[in-house]
């Protein structure tokens, strides 16, 4: 149980770390590029979940509200895993 945990923990952390590298990239001319392209690919799935949910005006914060489940659930993951 314990290193199964272990292993959905880095999954997801990596999983953070691709979605916030994506995001940072998408406010640069990168967009364009094959590896903003692939990481795509891995991103969207997860973020096209929660598109359109949320919308208040013109903004659409419902990956955001994707960004903070997925925090929340690492959060609850490594509090687990100390304990």
């Amino acid at each position: 149980m314990y290193l199964l945990l272990l292993i959905i923990y880095k999954i997801l952390t990596i999983y953070m770390f691709i979605l916030f590298v994506y995001i940072l990239l998408s406010w640069t001319p990168l967009v364009r590029s094959k590896f903003y392209y692939y990481l795509r690919i891995i991103v969207e799935p997860y973020l096209n979940i929660f598109r359109g949910k949320l919308v208040f005006s013109n903004m659409d914060f419902g990956p955001t509200v994707g960004i903070l489940l997925l925090y929340f659930i690492t959060y609850y993951i490594q509090r687990f895993l100390i304990m």
